[in-house]
């Protein structure tokens, strides 16, 4: 063959090709689509599960009424003595647990007295050595008048930190703090920070 046959049938050829390449394409497509439609669709509905729509809510019996308790009464029943004794009997008188408000619900904060702090605290010796400083966190429990009752480590650095703040703070008393105009007892917390001058 030529180049001009191959040219002259390329040029003829391509759009032929095109044309029946698109006609393959429809004739399936319709086929496709009354192969479907002449077919009857079955559908089994015996096991479909049924849904309900509405949210049911159980509706519980209410409880059934207590039955009334027979009256006992004592026929024989010996007569009060007419004559009253007084025993002596040691009253003991409980400790009463002190309720420690926190910290947010207190109008006016304990005032603690920073220059007597200053002055019990004793510097680890370790951590001066080092030269370390650091920062306890403590929480103060005090009562509604000032004392400080008990006191917990929240963070404690190490070295020795946290037992020279505590043993600054013990038995400590302060200006306590204040709700609604009443003095009243709280857990407080309280930095001590050691710094080396």
């Amino acid at each position: 063959m030529s180049d001009e046959k191959i040219a002259r049938f390329s040029m003829y050829a391509r759009p032929a090709l095109f044309v029946f390449v698109l006609f393959l394409h429809v004739a399936a497509i319709y086929l496709l689509n009354f192969s479907n439609h002449n077919e009857p669709e079955t559908v089994d509905f015996r096991e479909a599960e049924v849904f309900k729509l509405v949210d049911i809510q159980e509706v519980l019996p209410p409880p059934p009424l207590p039955l009334e308790k027979p009256v006992v009464k004592v026929s024989n029943q010996p007569k009060a003595a007419e004559k009253i004794v007084e025993t002596k009997e040691e009253v003991v008188e409980e400790k009463e647990e002190i309720e420690y408000l926190p910290q947010h619900k207190i109008s006016a904060v304990p005032v603690i007295p920073s220059r007597e702090v200053l002055a019990r605290i004793v510097y680890p010796p370790m951590a001066l050595k080092q030269g370390i400083e650091a920062v306890v966190y403590l929480e103060l429990y005090i009562d509604s008048a000032g004392l400080i009752k008990k006191i917990k480590v929240l963070k404690d650095p190490g070295y020795g930190f946290a037992k020279a703040a505590v043993s600054a703070l013990q038995g400590l008393s302060c200006i306590p703090a204040n709700a609604n105009g009443k003095n009243v007892a709280v857990k407080y917390r309280y930095p001590v920070k050691f710094t080396l001058n």
